[in-house]
């Protein structure tokens, strides 16, 4: 506790009160200023605390009174109190009576001063402590309130007269429907306005947590309020108090943030440090076939829920498999830490993007660029993509097959029949080669790769049924009868560099391809 200094004026033209009341124990914290005169200073008044009156005249004692905020006492023997009329004993706060002829009996007197230095120094400290509270709660942002056993407000503080717009004087002892300005049949409907939940912490005698909605003037507002009971030395319940915090703004900016998890046209979940589940939205339950709030629950029960069983990783990538109904769908997932103000981690966000049709459309575009159109053969680009991913092969074969006559299908009979006849002698090579590599390198002239142990003459062998195969399939048809086969083939195995030229290995063939063209066409030749 603060220090208490006492002011004390006496006067008397004896110096024996002041040192009696100097020889008085003083309670801790406290301190004396005395003076004595035997003429009362008006001008010292306004900074005592107590005037002693010693000399039975009661001019001092109403001099005295004029000043507010002065302890008045009047010390005097028996016969002078009696002698004095009642208004004129009136303005005195206390009254030492001491016996005729013993005025400064010490051991009455200090009696008297005791007593009254500790009644002043509990009134100084019931002050002060006052003063603490009122200045404490007028400090806090939150609303603060008491109120006694019927449910009527004694103290508020500043907060809470600004948010009603109403003085303290003004909410003294008033009940809800005056203080919010709402008609008392509103009030005790209960929907708009604090809850009477005083009688629930009265029964619990313990401090309750609430949340109500209160209807004031700026409209609508959430409060977490925590009420206490007020419980006396003797036990009993004489009123309440409560707490009431602002979280109007919390709700509104989590409801803001709902309403945009909400609207993301992705699966979300948010958890906390501990792995707990405290959100979701419904992007997030359709795509995992949630029906059940997971608010609460932690991860791994989520996966041992909904995913174990259905999930297949893919390496390397934030991107996983899950099987849905009998449907494969392919999910993006990534991680975002969510950290506080002070950069620390308070808990992440999941987000899953289905990303099936998109990897769907990026293989059929891979497909195209890599595929002729028309035979659905690899292409050019395709052929050294394979060629290059199969450099370390011990032994290649280059088959080169091109049609004879092929143009003269197109002038007579037109690009559709053409058309026919290379996916004619496609489906042909498919069917006579089917472990290796097909490709179409433009018009009529194909390529196949033979990436295998095997001998020339068993390419050979090869090669002699393709073309019998291929001329049987095009006598079927009046517009192919006059169409062969000329094939250029050429053998590498890998250099003493460990380095294939493809190149190279593709002109050999081609020089093969021509020089069965040249010898009669319909037959093939193999690079020497």
């Amino acid at each position: 506790m603060y220090l208490c200094k006492l002011k004390f004026y006496i006067q008397t033209s004896s110096d024996e009160p002041e040192r009696i009341l100097r020889s008085v124990a003083l309670p801790e914290d406290c301190e004396l200023e005395v003076c004595t005169s035997d003429e009362l200073d008006n001008s010292s008044l306004p900074v005592l605390d107590c005037a002693i009156i010693s000399d039975g005249n009661p001019s001092a004692l109403i001099k005295a009174d004029a000043v507010k905020g002065v302890k008045k006492v009047l010390l005097a023997e028996g016969s002078e109190l009696k002698k004095m009329e009642a208004w004129e004993l009136e303005p005195a706060d206390d009254i030492f009576a001491m016996p005729d002829g013993a005025r400064y009996d010490k051991t009455i007197l200090s009696a008297h001063f005791r007593r009254l230095i500790n009644t002043m120094k509990n009134e100084s400290d019931a002050r002060k402590g006052k003063i603490y509270f009122e200045t404490a709660i007028d400090s806090i942002p939150d609303l603060v309130w008491f109120k006694d056993g019927d449910g009527a407000h004694l103290i508020v503080n500043d907060s809470f007269c600004a948010l009603v717009e109403k003085t303290k004087e003004q909410i003294y002892k008033r009940g809800h429907y005056y203080i919010w300005d709402i008609p008392r049949e509103e009030y005790e409907k209960g929907e708009y306005v604090c809850l009477e939940s005083e009688d629930e912490v009265i029964q619990a005698r313990a401090t309750c947590v609430f949340d109500e909605k209160i209807k004031t003037h700026d409209g609508m507002r959430q409060f977490k309020t925590y009420k206490s009971p007020l419980i006396d030395a003797d036990g009993s319940i004489f009123g309440t108090c409560g707490v009431a915090h602002d979280v109007t703004d919390l709700h509104n900016m989590n409801n803001e943030i709902n309403v945009i998890i909400e609207s993301m046209p992705y699966a979300i979940i948010v958890d906390d440090n501990n792995n707990v589940i405290i959100n979701t939205n419904e992007e997030f339950n359709l795509m995992f076939g949630v029906k059940e709030n997971l608010k609460g629950v932690t991860i791994n029960e989520w996966i041992d829920r909904y995913i174990t069983g259905r999930i297949e990783r893919i390496p390397e990538k934030d991107e996983f498999m899950i099987s849905d109904g009998g449907e494969t769908k392919t999910i993006q997932f990534k991680q975002q830490n969510i950290t506080d103000i002070f950069g620390e981690t308070i808990g992440s966000m999941g987000i899953f993007r289905d990303i099936t049709i998109e990897r769907r459309n990026e293989l059929m575009t891979i497909k195209s660029a890599n595929t002729d159109f028309l035979t659905k053969l690899h292409n050019r680009r395709s052929l050294f993509h394979y060629l290059d991913k199969k450099k370390r092969s011990p032994k290649f074969t280059f088959i080169c097959v091109d049609l004879d006559n092929f143009k003269q299908v197109n002038d007579i009979y037109g690009h559709h029949k053409g058309d026919e006849a290379l996916i004619t002698v496609t489906n042909v090579m498919k069917e006579s080669f089917p472990d290796d590599f097909i490709a179409r390198l433009g018009g009529d002239e194909f390529l196949i790769v033979v990436n295998r142990e095997t001998d020339i003459e068993r390419i050979k062998a090869q090669v002699t049924e393709f073309q019998s195969k291929l001329k049987a399939e095009y006598m079927k048809s009046k517009e192919f009868t006059k169409l062969t086969t000329s094939i250029g083939i050429a053998v590498e195995t890998l250099a003493a560099c460990g380095k294939y030229d493809f190149d190279k290995i593709l002109r050999q063939s081609d020089r093969a391809l021509y020089k069965a063209k040249n010898g009669g066409k319909a037959r093939f030749c193999v690079y020497e």
